[in-house]
């Protein structure tokens, strides 16, 4: 299993970019908001999670591990990772997609 990993990128994307990315990887995009604040709690996807923060920011914990996302960083988390998120104070927007491992 590759370790969970994310790629700054040195500025924002667009929604309809990060999903044609996606898509040029063979996966099924969605786009999903959240606002100021918003927890998720502590849970894992039975599939590869592969997300790109397009707009406000978000930050990940992965087991002692602390990932902020800010506008075009991309999240990769293999299957079964445990992992919490946190939006930021103008919440955020995302695209994601799941693969099998």
């Amino acid at each position: 299993m590759r370790p969970a990993s994310v790629i700054v990128a040195n500025g924002a994307v667009a929604p309809a970019e990060a999903e044609a990315a996606l898509r040029g990887q063979g996966l099924d995009p969605q786009r999903w908001s959240a606002g100021p604040g918003t927890w998720f709690a502590a849970h894992a996807h039975p599939e590869h999670k592969v997300l790109v923060c397009t707009a406000g920011e978000i930050t990940f914990f992965v087991g002692d591990e602390r990932w902020p996302m800010a506008p075009g960083d991309r999240l990769d988390l293999p299957a079964g990772t445990r992992h919490e998120a946190s939006a930021g104070p103008a919440g955020v927007t995302c695209v994601e997609a799941y693969r099998p491992e």
